[in-house]
């Protein structure tokens, strides 16, 4: 009766499989450190161009930026230009607006007008004077109206009064208007514009027609 001993070759199958697993296991290991450095190398080189492009971005905003400062200098500087023009037209405006205003005021007066007074206040004026009739009075405002310097002309009041020439009646007028020293239209009026107020009583009109003050 022959026996065979299998026990030693069992274990040395087993060591083979145990061998084999490990083998296994370094290998699916270097594997996975392979795939993993393949990975990351393909990342780094992905961001290549990306990084490049971020440069590039960055100094592209650092040109915008210093640009963007010379704009806001350069509209600073045009601001404080156009600031400094407006007070030199201002200026010219007070300085010849008064006079084409005032010759304005005694074309549009015909000569059966006789003007007493002429005040004004933060462009607001008032205007009194003496007429024969209200038809007078009325050829005066129009003319007025069509001057470019005098804008919203209104009767403010009209009362008789009586001439030194006996028997003669005359109308003392008031009007308001609104100036344009410059000659350019103006905006719409303030609700609280004031008119200076028209002068109580005065003197009645002098004889001699055509005379204006």
């Amino acid at each position: 009766m022959i026996r065979i001993n299998l026990l030693s070759v069992r274990e040395a199958q087993a060591e083979a499989g145990r061998r084999t697993e490990g083998r296994l296991i370094v290998l699916g290991g270097v594997f996975v450190l392979a795939l993993l450095g393949l990975i990351d190398m393909w990342s780094r080189m992905r961001m290549v161009p990306v990084r490049a492009e971020h440069a590039q971005l960055q100094a592209e905003l650092k040109v915008l930026e210093s640009k963007s400062a010379e704009l806001t200098a350069l509209e600073k500087n045009r601001n404080e230009l156009d600031e400094k023009l407006k007070t030199i037209e201002l200026l010219q405006q007070r300085k010849v607006g008064p006079a084409q205003v005032l010759a304005n005021l005694s074309d549009a007066a015909p000569d059966q007008v006789w003007l007493l007074e002429f005040t004004e206040d933060n462009g607001a004026a008032t205007i009194t004077g003496f007429a024969f009739d209200n038809q007078t009075i009325a050829s005066f405002m129009r003319k007025l109206s069509e001057s470019p310097y005098f804008y919203d002309v209104d009767l403010n009041a009209v009362e008789t009064t009586p001439a030194e020439q006996p028997g003669v009646q005359l109308k003392k007028f008031a009007v308001k208007a609104r100036l344009s020293y410059s000659g350019k239209p103006l905006p719409p009026a303030a609700p609280n514009l004031k008119y200076p107020e028209p002068p109580k009583g005065g003197a009645p009109a002098p004889k001699r027609k055509g005379s204006r003050v």
